[in-house]
């Protein structure tokens, strides 16, 4: 009879899954189906971007510089996330808003990276990114347009597309917020996960990071500065942020802060672990914290029956690993110029060269 269901599965995996799961486990055979219309990692990106990347030999006020070794990349927290996601062959799927001419170039650029896409169409335009280095020295000039207004229909096209996700899935909150989007949209957006057991993570600035604070989430990932702005101190040590981040672990059982004493931290209600990356040559910082996440989700993904079901063992067992693979991804992403991430073979490369440490805090 197991035999039969096992190869009953074969067959309708053909058409209808994206993968399947079959366990065995004391004479019993467990199979899990992953339905195309039912499960999956959702990247939300309310502010997308089009990174405009490229190299001077020098940055001169009120002068010319002529840029070459020009890059067009889409971007935005959640979609970068969404990018190294697929990339680890993870189910993925962005939305967020797109309009204009800039927003049709931006949904080229998904369709040949075989990106699946879900945006609601605006009336506004997309914005555009620019980040400019200098040849040598490798500084980055950065600029950041605020983005379009969006409408009432179509934040509540937002709302819907939501509603209609289900279980088990994982909804990833990545970026900033453009006009017509407050975070009070982005907490009926986790509410409404809640409601559905549908785990979400954010990656969003200070501002919005410090009123999501006291909602149930499974991740948040800002940088140092990031995360102390949005808990209002200073924090001077590898330890003090981990005594700080344990406050919120009863809501958000991982916190993950970067830029921390040259490396990042992870902390779960139990462990905390702080990791390093080997040394290499920098040559720009533009998704860094974006690929991290991606790499995060794409262990929590595969692992997501012991999250759900075993926290505990998963966070023995599995945690050191999630700020391995992120550090991995980031540091993939640090060895690239412009706005390009990394690339599969590059984070599996880096894996096993990244250090991790435990980190006991009083």
């Amino acid at each position: 009879a197991y035999k039969m269901a096992y190869e009953s599965v074969l067959l309708y995996s053909k058409h209808a899954c994206s993968q399947f799961r079959v366990k065995t486990f004391e004479g019993r055979c467990e199979i899990g189906l992953l339905l195309r219309s039912y499960m999956g990692i959702y990247t939300l990106t309310p502010n997308p971007v089009l990174d405009l990347g490229g190299i001077v030999d020098k940055l001169i006020p009120n002068e010319k510089s002529y840029v070459h070794n020009e890059t067009r990349c889409p971007g935005g927290n959640g979609i970068n996330a969404a990018r190294i996601l697929h990339r680890l062959g993870s189910p993925v799927t962005l939305t967020g808003f797109l309009g204009g001419g800039v927003g049709q170039e931006l949904r080229l650029l998904l369709n040949q990276e075989s990106l699946n896409h879900k945006f609601i169409n605006i009336q506004g335009s997309t914005r555009i990114g620019i980040t400019v280095s200098e040849k040598d020295s490798h500084l980055q000039t950065r600029l950041s347009f605020p983005g379009p207004m969006i409408q009432s229909p179509e934040r509540m096209a937002l709302f819907e597309f939501f509603s209609k996700i289900k279980k088990p899935a994982i909804v990833v909150i990545g970026g900033s917020l453009p006009d017509g989007i407050s975070v009070r949209d982005l907490q009926e957006i986790i509410n409404l996960c809640q409601s559905k057991n549908i785990f979400t993570i954010v990656d969003c600035p200070a501002p919005i990071l410090k009123k999501i604070l006291a909602r149930e989430t499974l991740m948040i990932k800002p940088n140092l500065h990031e995360f102390q702005e949005a808990v209002g101190r200073k924090l001077r040590s590898a330890e003090s942020v981990v005594r700080e981040a344990r406050k919120f672990s009863k809501k958000i059982p991982l916190i993950c802060v970067s830029s921390v004493e040259q490396g990042a931290l992870l902390v779960t209600p139990r462990f905390a672990w702080y990791g390093e990356i080997p040394k290499v040559k920098i040559r720009s910082v533009v998704g860094a914290g974006d690929s991290m996440v991606g790499a995060i989700v794409a262990q929590l993904w595969k692992h997501k029956i012991l999250l759900k079901d075993n926290f505990e063992e998963f966070e023995l067992h599995q945690s050191a690993e999630l700020l391995r693979w992120g550090l991995a991804a980031a540091c993939a992403t640090l060895t690239h110029p412009g706005t390009t991430l990394g690339s599969r073979e590059q984070i599996e490369s880096f894996y096993s060269k990244i250090n991790i440490e435990p980190v006991k805090s009083n």
